[in-house]
């Protein structure tokens, strides 16, 4: 008896074991992608960008930018978060969904917009994946809380030649096929289809109650990343800003 006893016990460590390289396996192949991403990432910054003076436009080699990929045309940093990114503008619908700044494979992905979207255009929409380990769009989900708000409602967009300032109005969850993503008011000479969306987006307003109303003439730049298991995989969530 005692030798059968031995030798289960002795299977059981061996199965543990087992069961435990597996694991580690696992999620060494999920997490090492990420973590090569955000170090990829990481360097990036250190070799384009110069030590930052309050809301000035940073110190960015553009030029470098250019050479590593010609689709990179802009840069996003949301204060309080780990939102520190190129942005990207494929040819192609969602091309940088999956692609990191070079234009190669990566599950991250990029902050990116849309083909034929323009930075003047009345409302510009950027994309980014819900990382959990808040890198690209993921710490977005920051802005759930209002006392983070309150700290950190700025966003700045640059661009070679300007930097864009943007304050945060508004934070909600939506269906991914929701009025929130319409970018389309031509036709619209008396302004009332953009009326309509700006008091949608100031309705929608979920979170908590923020006093900044945007004006009829101001660029919105929406900020969208996946809302989380909590919502389903249908839902967004949408941080509305307002140009200064």
């Amino acid at each position: 008896m005692g030798k059968i006893r031995d030798f289960f016990y002795l299977l059981t460590i061996a199965v543990l074991i087992s069961l435990s390289m597996i694991f580690i396996g696992a999620a060494f192949r999920e997490e090492y992608p990420l973590w090569k991403n955000q170090k990829i990432l990481e360097d990036l910054r250190s070799d384009v960008k110069a030590e930052e003076t309050g809301d000035e436009v940073p110190g960015i080699d553009w030029e470098k930018l250019k050479k590593i990929n010609p689709d990179i045309v802009g840069w996003i940093k949301v204060p309080g978060t780990r939102i520190d990114y190129p942005v990207l503008q494929g040819s192609r619908w969602n091309e940088y969904l999956h692609k990191d700044y070079k234009g190669e494979y990566c599950y991250a992905g990029s902050i990116f917009l849309q083909p034929e979207t323009s930075f003047e255009d009345k409302h510009l929409i950027l994309y980014g994946h819900n990382m959990r380990t808040r890198s690209m769009f993921g710490s977005l989900h920051e802005f759930e809380s209002e006392d983070f708000y309150k700290k950190n409602n700025k966003i700045y967009l640059y661009q070679p030649e300007k930097v864009m300032k943007y304050t945060v109005y508004s934070v909600y969850d939506c269906l991914d096929k929701s009025i929130t993503y319409l970018t389309d008011f031509t036709g619209d000479k008396k302004d009332n289809r953009w009326l309509d969306w700006l008091s949608m987006t100031i309705e929608k307003n979920a979170y908590y109650p923020i006093k900044k109303k945007p004006k009829k003439d101001g660029q919105i730049l929406t900020l969208s990343t996946c809302s989380g298991k909590k919502k389903g995989d249908d839902y967004r969530l949408v941080v509305n800003a307002v140009i200064k």
